[in-house]
């Protein structure tokens, strides 16, 4: 069994490498990829420790890019590249500091949005988590903390981050819907430094973009990106999705791959390994991959 996608503290997840790994070897795990959104710090962490000491298993060096399709927020799941070359863009493209005006731009539109709704909101606490590179999870986690906001905002949009964030921030039929497709680079740069450095790329869970034309969606892309696969096997796909997605990389040569997207806490039921419980996902599917691993 294996898990090839998965976040610690160096991005949004709340376990360090260290107990990540630990974890990992307690479940057997053959392969992992460790996947933090938008960095790679992960792995010079490792380079710190002795990693056989914890995890008996192979690890692939892995990474979630933020990007934008179709003037649409997705993800794309980058393995086995060159990540000390990777983070150096990474860290160019993404962090804050780097980007002030774009992360301004974004925290200016989510706050005055705060505002017309009428929501509850401490804004000064807001403000100073916005050097954060995940200052919207604070966001979450203070309008979380006013009842009167569901009563207000009366979406599904309350009972997690993930569902704040797949259901609401991203989602054009919310409220609290903010275009964030151009504050991102686009996909074809991505797969593109991807490959130049030895990695392959795959458009992370498609279904869980909520989209309602995902079938469209995913032939749209196929034709103008690159690509190199699909995560087909995800937590919260259903048994059809997962089928519909394997007959989709069949059909056109394209590599498969799937993880739990564990978070530690921040995300209810994508337990590591295993999701809700309906992940199995077997180690033959990286046999086609032909990238070397982290070690």
């Amino acid at each position: 069994m294996i898990d090839l996608h998965m976040h610690t503290t160096y991005s949004d997840g709340t376990d360090t490498i260290n107990e990540l790994l630990e974890k990992a070897e307690d479940l057997g795990l053959e392969v992992i990829s460790i996947t933090d959104h938008n960095t790679c710090k992960a792995y010079f962490k490792m380079e710190k420790i002795n990693v056989k000491e914890i995890y008996q298993g192979d690890i692939i060096v892995g990474c979630e890019f933020t990007t934008n399709f179709d003037n649409r927020l997705i993800e794309v799941l980058g393995y086995g590249f060159d990540y000390k070359k990777i983070n150096k863009y990474l860290i160019e493209k993404y962090n804050p500091v780097n980007n002030k005006k774009r992360f301004e731009a974004f925290y200016i539109e989510i706050t005055e949005r705060i505002k017309k709704l009428g929501l509850e909101c401490d804004l000064d606490i807001i403000k100073k988590a916005k050097k954060r590179k995940f200052f919207e999870i604070a966001i979450y986690e203070e309008l979380i903390k006013h009842e009167n906001n569901r009563k207000i905002l009366k979406e599904d949009i309350w009972d997690s981050y993930s569902d704040y964030y797949r259901k609401g921030i991203t989602n054009p039929k919310s409220k609290i819907f903010i275009n964030k497709a151009s504050y991102y680079p686009n996909i074809k740069e991505i797969v593109k430094f991807i490959h130049e450095n030895g990695g392959i790329a795959f458009l992370a869970h498609p279904f869980q973009y909520k989209f309602t034309d995902t079938e469209n969606f995913l032939d749209k892309i196929y034709n103008e990106v690159d690509l190199d696969g699909v995560e087909c096997f995800y937590t919260t796909f259903s048994e059809e999705q997962t089928n519909y997605l394997l007959d989709f990389a069949k059909k056109r040569n394209l590599l498969i791959s799937g993880g739990s997207d564990y978070h530690g806490t921040l995300k209810q039921n994508h337990n590591l390994g295993v999701g809700r419980g309906n992940l199995n996902i077997s180690k033959d599917i990286i046999n086609n991959y032909k990238i070397g691993k982290y070690h």
